[in-house]
Order: C-alpha cells, then sequence, then structure tokens
C-alpha cells in the first residue's frame, strides 16, 4: 500500500514538471 502510495505522488510530480516544462515552451 506504501509504494503505491508514494508511486502515485511521483506521478503527480512528474505531471506537475510536465505542465511547467509546457508553459516555459509556449512562453
Amino acid at each position: 500500500h506504501f509504494n503505491r502510495y508514494l508511486a502515485r505522488r511521483r506521478r503527480v510530480e512528474i505531471a506537475h514538471s510536465l505542465c511547467l516544462s509546457e508553459r516555459q515552451v509556449k512562453i
């Protein structure tokens, strides 16, 4: 269960980083 929670959190972090990178590219 703990591993799943960690993976989920990491996935969210990756999504955020992708959003940031997309924004930087757009600008």
